[in-house]
C-alpha cells in the first residue's frame, strides 16, 4: 500500500509540474481513489514544497522551465482552438491584426486561413509559416531569434512596432496569478508584447484558463490597458475570480467535435 501511495503521489507531482495545476475530482477519477485521499496527497506535496492548495485542487509551487513551442501546442489544444474561434469572430473585414508568438496565437493563425483580405503582422516565424498560404497580406516583424518560442525580439522588433498601427492585437500570456496584468517568462518577449499593445487600437489577451493558476516574472501590461481576455477550459471559475472588476472576460464555448482540427 505504501508503494502505491508513493507511486500515485509521484505521478501527481509529474502531472502538476507538466500542467501547472491539478483538480481533486480529476485526480480521484484518474487513480480510482477517494477525493479525501487526493486531498491528503496534495497536503503531502505541499509539505514537500511542490504544490500549493487552490480552489478545488492545487497549483505548482516550483518554478517551471519554459517548454518549447511544439510541446506547448499539445497542452490544452481544444481550449486553444475554441479561444481562436472566439477571437476571429471579433475581427472585422479588411482589418489589420498583430499576433505575437505562442501556441494560442498559432491556433488563431490557423483560423485566419479562412478569413481572406486581412493585413496580419507578426514577430513569429511559426505564425508566418502557417499563414504562408493565407489570402491576406502577411508581414514578418524582424529581430533577434529566440529559439524556444520562434519569436523575433529585441530592439529591431520594438523600433519597427513604434512605426506601425493595427486595428487589433491578440497576445498570449504565461500566467496571471498574483499579477496586475498578463506576463511573459522572457523580458525581451514582454517588451515586444508591450510594443504590440501600444500599436493596436484594441488588444485581447488569449490564454486558456489554466493561466489563472500560473505566473511569470515579467508583466507587460495592466488590466486597464487591454480590451478583454479570451479564455476557455476547466479553470474558468478561477479566471472569473481573478479578473473580477479588473478586465472583461470572454469565455469561448467548446467547439463541436472535430471542429478544432
Amino acid at each position: 500500500m505504501a508503494n502505491l501511495t508513493a507511486e500515485r503521489r509521484n505521478r501527481m507531482a509529474q502531472i502538476l509540474l507538466s500542467e501547472g495545476s491539478i483538480k481533486v475530482g480529476e485526480m480521484a477519477e484518474l487513480f480510482g481513489v477517494s477525493t479525501e485521499t487526493i486531498r491528503k496527497d496534495i497536503i503531502h506535496l505541499e509539505e514537500k514544497g511542490i504544490a500549493e492548495k487552490s480552489f478545488g485542487g492545487a497549483i505548482a509551487k516550483i518554478s517551471i522551465v519554459e517548454k518549447p513551442l511544439n510541446e506547448r501546442a499539445l497542452l490544452h489544444a481544444e481550449e486553444k482552438a475554441a479561444i481562436a474561434a472566439c477571437a476571429t469572430e471579433l475581427i472585422p473585414d479588411h482589418a489589420s491584426i498583430l499576433l505575437d508568438a505562442g501556441s494560442t496565437t498559432n491556433a488563431i493563425a490557423k483560423q485566419l486561413l479562412l478569413h481572406p483580405g486581412l493585413t496580419i503582422l507578426t514577430n513569429s516565424l511559426e505564425l508566418a509559416s502557417i499563414l504562408s498560404d493565407a489570402e491576406s497580406d502577411v508581414f514578418l516583424i524582424g529581430g533577434h531569434l529566440r529559439r524556444s518560442s520562434h519569436a523575433l525580439i529585441g530592439g529591431w522588433s520594438t523600433s519597427r512596432l513604434r512605426r506601425l498601427h493595427a486595428d487589433l492585437a491578440f497576445l498570449g500570456s504565461d500566467g496571471f496569478q498574483e499579477q496586475g496584468g498578463p506576463t511573459s517568462v522572457s523580458y525581451d518577449e514582454a517588451s515586444v508584447k508591450a510594443a504590440m499593445l501600444r500599436a493596436a487600437s484594441k488588444t485581447y489577451i488569449v490564454a486558456d484558463s489554466s493561466k489563472a493558476l500560473s505566473t511569470a516574472q515579467f508583466s507587460y501590461a495592466d488590466w486597464s490597458d487591454v480590451s478583454g481576455v479570451i479564455t476557455a477550459g476547466s479553470h474558468t471559475p478561477e479566471m472569473e475570480r481573478l479578473l473580477k472588476d479588473k478586465a472583461r472576460l470572454l469565455i469561448a464555448p467548446p467547439l463541436a467535435r472535430g471542429a478544432e482540427s
